[in-house]
């Protein structure tokens, strides 16, 4: 990466990074192999007390799957979840109800503290983790154990001005899950952590202060909390409702995550279900939060959350979706104990038990509308449109300039031309925001073109945008211009180039100009696996003078008549699609009876109608093929998408992290914003934890159980409709991957 800048003089002008994934795969034994390496770490400046260049193998041999390097681990939001170690872990999913994961190795290194007010020092912390669970139909039950440590020796003195403290850590945590009847389901955790702020701290006696204690090193610096979540659902068909409750007590905290809230309760509700023949899906959720549960904060702050998203399929060209959420937050300011005793002034207590409450509304609509779906050209209208609504309230009483709103409308146009490789996407960008007594707009339009050459191998685009923003102190006009160019080399080399110009002009700043180039290479190799048949040649059985033998793509049947009937009529529950036939059924009824009344007859006969049997199914055992492969590509772009965008965060995160650090008054909306990217950080890498863990390859799918199966049926209607009608196979794996993400967010949740 370049960057060139007459103003930003804090980035470095190169940048480089490499990244890389190999898989071994030989039977039932693989070695996924991935690396990250990149100079953006040694240009910091400063000490870290983690890897920025990573490497890590992940071998796989039937149930057994390994980590070694750079890794992380998930066992449970309470105990060990997302952090980075270099060490190694293992998950044993033998077939039975027992599963076990483990882990071990370094979580911090060794950072001793030096002139830099950046450098964040540390011990070298090492913590060691186990999993267990046992699973059956009806019940589940799981005990996980997380013990960490610093070595307060591994630094040459302990910098206890920046809050740094050797520590040590011990949580247990036990969880279950339990389904009542068809319908009912309960989910439960209790987890126990014991931590040591400080393990210099002389050791003292206390076995009764919490379950855990016995096993812990208690000392004078050491607290015990508790967390418990549970959740009792309802699902029926289409209809699923939860209630959920949550309590973690002041202080609760875990060395296994780099973050995390404590001080709050919360109750939960959800539900969703679906109308008009999945035409219309509505899914609600309320909340209410509270903190401060020891009542020892000078202020105590309650939520109540609610929302609404809905999608509704007019027809085949136009959709709608839409969202609605209400977001309260109730803070009462209690007044100073003191200061009410020396308080002469009676007349205050008002002011001195100030009511402060915030209501923020969020709104917002997309509609699509499919303009023409012609072969040689297709065009889609886009319309998106989001509110977002804040107002400060006191006393009771809205205040002039406690108020803000935001607007935001895009409307865009994408036409392609397939026949040509072309295609030419519009869009008018406009937003109108009030914050407090400011108004501001912001307009301007974008315009990009693609094309692709020398049988699609080369593929170019160029785009530009511009916007001018006006307020009543400022006005200002941005000009971005962008370029990118990919072209593809014999299936397995891929060279891509993206450059950016950007031009600002009216800014406090004075005008700004900003290029942009990377180029990136990336190589994509596979060597087959050796066919070796050791089986001895097996001898054919002698057919019965009455068997038939019946052949007709994959499928092959052999056997008398009465054998292969139901054997037939069984397909397309077999192969998943008996809930897709719907015009034809009516023909594959007819071809079955006569099945039935042929068995005893002409085996010619028999045979012909058996044949045209099958035939008639060539649609579904094509989309069956089809939908497979679909599904494997969905996840392969969901895995691709996710590891992006935890790279982005990580990024985003570091920079922000480095102009904290190096300034000398903190920014409060820098700090908050870290905050924000911190939560984002330890969500998006459960996700992707959860994805890298499930390993899919494209025989999981074919042969699908569980939430994969589940997944298959639920959405097999809307994308064979989708298939028949055409629509573009970019378009059907994107409709997947959400599908995808939905199912691993609701896995995690669990």
């Amino acid at each position: 990466m370049y960057f060139n800048s007459n103003q930003n003089e804090n980035r470095a002008p190169y940048t480089y990074f490499l990244q890389g994934a190999l898989n071994i795969n030989i039977y039932s034994f693989s070695i996924p192999i991935s690396y990250s390496f990149s100079n953006q770490g040694e240009d910091l400046g400063y000490q870290l007390p983690f890897d920025f260049n990573r490497i890590s193998l992940h071998p796989k041999y039937k149930w057994v799957t390994g980590h070694i390097g750079n890794v992380n681990m998930t066992f449970s939001p309470y105990t060990l979840s997302g952090h980075q170690f270099t060490g190694g872990g293992v998950d044993i999913t033998p077939p039975g109800a027992f599963k076990v994961s483990a882990m071990a190795g370094r979580l911090l290194k060794a950072t001793n503290d030096d002139d830099d007010p950046r450098t964040v020092p540390a011990f070298n912390r090492m913590g060691y983790g186990i999993k267990t669970s046992y699973e059956k139909e009806r019940y589940k039950i799981g005990v996980i154990g997380f013990y960490a440590k610093d070595d307060q020796n591994s630094i040459d003195s302990i910098p206890e001005a920046k809050g740094v403290l050797p520590q040590e850590n011990l949580v247990v945590s036990v969880e279950g899950e339990v389904k009542l009847g068809k319908s009912f389901s309960l989910q439960a955790e209790y987890a126990s952590t014991a931590i040591s702020r400080d393990t210099r701290a002389q050791e003292i006696d206390a076995e009764q202060a919490s379950p855990i204690s016995a096993i812990f090193n208690n000392r004078e610096s050491t607290e015990y909390y508790n967390a418990v979540r549970t959740r009792f659902g309802y699902a029926f068909g289409r209809v699923s409702l939860g209630l959920g409750y949550e309590r973690i007590d002041p202080g609760y905290e875990t060395l296994g995550a780099y973050f995390f809230n404590n001080d709050f309760e919360n109750i939960t509700l959800d539900a969703s279900n679906s109308f008009f023949r999945d035409r219309l899906t509505l899914a609600i959720n309320i909340g209410y939060q509270r903190d401060d549960l020891d009542d020892l904060k000078a202020n105590n702050t309650n939520r109540t959350v609610g929302s609404l998203n809905a999608t509704l399929v007019v027809s085949d060209r136009l959709n709608i979706s839409g969202s609605y959420s209400n977001f309260s937050t109730f803070t009462n300011i209690k007044p100073n104990q003191f200061d009410e005793i020396n308080d002469a002034d009676l007349l205050d207590e008002q002011v001195e038990a100030l009511d402060f409450r915030q209501l923020s509304q969020t709104a917002t609509l997309t509609a699509s509308y499919v303009l023409s779906n012609k072969k040689a050209s297709r065009q889609n209208l886009i319309l998106n449109y989001s509110l977002n609504d804040v107002v400060n309230e006191q006393g009771g009483i809205v205040r002039l300039g406690d108020a803000s709103t935001f607007h935001n409308m895009n409307v865009g146009h994408t036409i392609d031309f397939s026949e040509r490789n072309l295609n030419i996407s519009t869009a008018i960008n406009g937003t109108y925001n009030t914050i407090g007594r400011d108004e501001a707009t912001t307009w301007g339009p974008t315009i990009s073109v693609g094309k692709r050459y020398f049988k699609k191998t080369l593929n170019t685009r160029i785009s530009a945008g511009y916007n001018s923003s006006n307020s009543a102190t400022a006005k200002t006009n941005v000009t971005n211009l962008r370029g990118a160019i990919t072209y593809t080399l014999k299936e397995k080399h891929n060279f891509n180039l993206n450059a950016i110009q950007l031009f600002r002009e009216g800014a406090a700043n004075g005008r700004l100009s900003e290029f942009t180039a990377t180029f990136g290479y990336n190589y994509a190799f596979g060597l087959k696996k050796p066919k070796i048949n050791f089986k001895k040649k097996e001898k054919k059985p002698k057919e019965d003078s009455d068997s038939i033998k019946i052949q007709y793509r994959k499928y092959q049947y052999l056997g008398l008549p009465k054998e292969i009937t139901p054997q037939l009529l069984s397909l397309p529950e077999k192969e998943g699609f008996a809930h897709l036939i719907k015009d034809r059924k009516g023909k594959l009824s007819d071809l079955g009876e006569q099945l039935k009344e042929t068995e005893e007859k002409d085996k010619k006969v028999y045979k012909e109608i058996a044949i045209n049997y099958l035939k008639a199914m060539n649609t579904y055992f094509d989309f069956a093929e089809f939908y497979n492969q679909k599904i494997y590509e969905a996840y392969l772009k969901l895995v691709r998408e996710a590891q992006q965008i935890d790279r982005e965060i990580r990024d985003e995160y570091t920079v922000l992290s480095a102009k904290i650090n190096s300034a000398e008054e903190k920014d409060p909306e820098d700090l908050e914003r870290q905050k924000v990217l911190e939560q984002r950080y330890e969500a998006h890498t459960e996700l992707l934890t959860s994805l890298l863990k499930w390993n899919l390859e494209l025989q999981d799918i074919e042969n699908p159980t569980g939430a994969i199966k589940m997944l298959k049926k639920r959405n097999a209607s809307k994308v064979f409709a989708m298939y028949e009608a055409e629509k573009p196979e970019e378009k059907i794996i994107k409709f997947i991957e959400i599908r995808l993400a939905d199912m691993f967010h609701k896995l995690l949740k669990e």
